[in-house]
């Protein structure tokens, strides 16, 4: 964006942390992770400031 690149989308990968063949359950790159033994759901950090970019519909830098 600082170099005038136009962004006008984006994509995360995965809503939850989940299993890789090749690596198990490491690593973690979903935006809700979850306890194994539980199954209880969390948001991560980065679920929250994806939401305030979207709110904000722009890039913010903290």
């Amino acid at each position: 964006i600082a170099d005038g690149v136009t962004v006008q989308g984006y994509l995360h990968w995965s809503l939850l942390d989940n299993y890789e063949w090749a690596s198990g359950f490491r690593p973690t790159f979903g935006l809700v992770g979850w306890d194994p033994e539980t199954f209880e759901r969390r948001p991560k950090p980065s679920l929250a400031w994806l939401g305030e970019q979207a709110r904000a519909n722009a890039l913010t830098v903290r």
